[in-house]
């Protein structure tokens, strides 16, 4: 028999995943961590992949959310007699199925059965995107902020502040589980020293961890071709590996091409709707004689 996953492991594990494709986002769309909404990465997630979002309403609100996956595609659902907060983490809750690509076609999240696995890491998921580690490090340690200015900034209820910064620093094992929780209710309190203290030990590994995720070279080339509607592997090294040709492509009026001469060898790739292929030719053919 498997042994059963540790709550601290499934955690770690989630975190990790949701981090990867979260802080990335973050990083693409220079989202600045204090000024950070759950709103942002959800609708870019809806609307990426054609999700239907709606509203119900059972008399008996057994049923908090619903993921329905089918042929039509994908649509999730949430009680819309709930108050705002518990409706935001349904919604990332059901992103949550989404994201960690959890098998099956109907997941439905009840008021009483929040024991399976599947709802678990689904409810860590969904933590993580309303409160990211590096906007609480931000809020709580650089800036300062109540519990009361966290909560209604990132529209979270107490309670799901408040596991979450047990959950999180338990997972870091700043301290032992007593004086977590001490710290915290202190923290609710409106004390923060301990709380602060304990952020102070760990925001080094926050940063660096948030620091990792680059912009996508996607991201990168986008906002290049804002500008100057011509960009070379002068700029972008990785314009010269001809493996990610195929995505550049894939972005509707991006056009990719190389000009060599005497051993030196010039990617360049130009905005089709800005610029002819014999305009963009042109200024990597000059750009290549002044290397």
């Amino acid at each position: 028999t498997a042994l059963p996953i540790s709550l601290d492991e499934l955690y770690s594990r989630v975190s990790e995943i949701t981090k990867q494709v979260l802080y990335s986002f973050m990083k693409d769309e220079e989202i600045s961590t204090l000024n950070y909404h759950f709103h942002y990465y959800f609708d870019y997630c809806i609307h990426e992949n054609n999700i239907q979002v709606i509203g119900h309403h059972f008399s008996n609100h057994k049923i908090e959310g619903l993921t329905v996956i089918d042929e039509l595609g994908t649509s999730f659902s949430y009680d819309q007699d709930n108050p705002v907060t518990k409706r935001h983490f349904t919604l990332c809750h059901e992103l949550g199925h989404f994201i960690l690509e959890h098998d099956g076609s109907y997941f439905t999240e009840l008021v009483d059965n929040q024991e399976s696995i599947l709802e678990r890491e689904a409810n860590v998921l969904s933590a993580i995107v309303l409160m990211p580690d590096i906007v609480l490090l931000s809020k709580i340690y650089y800036s300062c902020d109540s519990f009361h200015k966290v909560k209604e900034d990132l529209e979270v209820s107490k309670q799901a502040l408040y596991f979450r910064l047990i959950d999180l620093l338990r997972v870091y094992r700043v301290d032992t589980e007593s004086s977590i929780k001490q710290a915290v209710d202190e923290y609710l309190d409106g004390q923060n020293a301990s709380l602060h203290n304990y952020f102070h030990q760990l925001k080094e590994i926050l940063i660096e961890e948030f620091n990792q995720y680059q912009p996508s070279l996607i991201a990168r080339l986008k906002k290049r071709l804002k500008q100057t509607s011509f960009v070379t592997s002068q700029e972008l090294s990785e314009l010269l590996d001809q493996k990610r040709w195929d995505e550049i492509r894939a972005v509707k009026n991006f056009k990719v091409w190389l000009v060599y001469n005497k051993g030196k060898s010039l990617a360049y790739v130009w905005d089709s709707n800005k610029l002819s292929e014999a305009e963009a030719r042109r200024k990597a053919n000059l750009e290549l004689l002044v290397m």
